[in-house]
């Protein structure tokens, strides 16, 4: 997969603008956890500055390798992987949820937690195999 230096820099940036700006909302409204948005600004900030000394030689329209094939389809993989657990968490969580079994908020959590660490060790486990 090829993209633009600029594209990759606009990316970035935009996620450097949401994460501070989460950060800067949840801390006016008395939010918990701010200083985890702050960190994520920050941790962003970092590789955009990071990007242009590394790309500071490149013209702003060359393009470079990001993720060959092989990467690609092992992410997507593990994306499915995820998706599909997630999918089966969600279902037997709203089993749960009509039943009077579980709250809402902790299957939402829990699934979204989960799906992650599907989706780490999936990786984990393909890097090995391939």
């Amino acid at each position: 997969m090829r993209f633009k230096k600029w594209m990759i820099l606009v990316g970035y940036m935009y996620l450097f603008f949401s994460f501070g700006y989460s950060c800067y909302l949840n801390f006016i409204n008395d939010g918990n956890l701010w200083f985890l948005w702050g960190i994520a600004s920050l941790v962003i900030g970092y590789q955009v500055i990071n990007f242009l000394i590394k790309k500071k030689n490149d013209t702003w329209n060359s393009s470079y390798v990001v993720a060959d094939q092989r990467i690609f389809r092992r992410i997507l993989v593990s994306l499915s992987i995820s998706y599909v657990f997630i999918l089966i968490f969600l279902l037997i969580g709203t089993i749960g949820f009509y039943n009077d079994f579980i709250s809402g908020y902790n299957i939402l959590v829990g699934a979204i937690i989960l799906s992650l660490l599907v989706f780490m060790i999936s990786q984990i486990v393909q890097s090995f195999v391939n």
